[in-house]
This record gives C-alpha cells, sequence and structure tokens, in this order.
C-alpha cells in the first residue's frame, strides 16, 4: 500500500470516529489512561481538551509526550490507530479558534469547553500505526511522519 493510499485511510478513520483513549506517563512512572474526544487536521495533528483541574494537565505539563488510540467500536473487523507524539498547549488568545475548529469535527455534548479552566492541546505525531484485520489477518502499518521522538 502507497504512503498515501495509506494517509487516506488513517484520516478516514480518524475523521469517522470522536472518542481516543489518552496515554500518560506520570513521575510514578505508572501510566495512566484517559477517555478524550478529538479532532484532527489534514497533517494528522490531533486535538482536544480538558480542565487545569483535571490530573492529565498536570501530567502533560510535565512530561508532554502521550499516545491516543483509537478502536473501531466493534467486535470485528479489528481496526485500531495508535498515534504517538509530542503535545503543545494551544495559547489562550488562540483556544475559541481551535475550539472552532474542534466543534466542527467533533461536535460531541460531552465536553468540558465552559469550564473556568479550560485548555486545549495538540499532539503532533511523531508515530503512527494502524492495525487492521478486516481481511481476515491481522496487518500492522506504519505511517512515516514528520517529527521523530
Amino acid at each position: 500500500m502507497s504512503e498515501k493510499e495509506l494517509s487516506g485511510i488513517i484520516k478516514d478513520f480518524l475523521n469517522g470516529h470522536r472518542k481516543a483513549v489518552l496515554s500518560t506517563v506520570g513521575d510514578d512512572e505508572h501510566p495512566t489512561t484517559s477517555l478524550m474526544l478529538y479532532a484532527i487536521d489534514d497533517d494528522l495533528n490531533v486535538y482536544f481538551g480538558t480542565r487545569k483541574t483535571f490530573g492529565k494537565y498536570s501530567v502533560i505539563k510535565r512530561h508532554p509526550y502521550v499516545s491516543l488510540t483509537v478502536v473501531e467500536e466493534k467486535l470485528d473487523p479489528l481496526k485500531a490507530i495508535e498515534i504517538r507524539g509530542k503535545v503543545e498547549f494551544i495559547p489562550e488568545d488562540k483556544t475559541a479558534e481551535m475550539l472552532g475548529f474542534f466543534e466542527s469535527k467533533n461536535p460531541s455534548k460531552y465536553y468540558v469547553k465552559g469550564a473556568p479552566d479550560f485548555v486545549m492541546f495538540k499532539v503532533t505525531p511523531s508515530f503512527v500505526r494502524f492495525l487492521d484485520a478486516s481481511s481476515g489477518e491481522l496487518v500492522l502499518e506504519h505511517m512515516p511522519v514528520g517529527a521523530k521522538n
């Protein structure tokens, strides 16, 4: 499969879903996961938000490398995408613009956007892996991306 074909499949899959599991590692070196709503742009950058009072905020601030996993929400065929990358905070003066973009892609009503301590993040991917078992066999595809960790 060509890189262009794989990129299109990955974008279609991610745009067809709204929830990801975010994995972080804290100061105690223990992993933690959180269910997150997300949106992607054409470069596979992932956007999400949280509140400063939530634990993931302080963890991300100290340890800005994360992994997100999106899984097809049906038993068969098994499909999943993992994205690893570095998190950047969206500056406060850009949050409204980013939130508008986010909501245009993910209009979920379950969101913390109205909280006074709401912040948004951008994850720039350094690794993307697509797992697909729709052919009856498990296929893993890796997509080259810009930044490297």
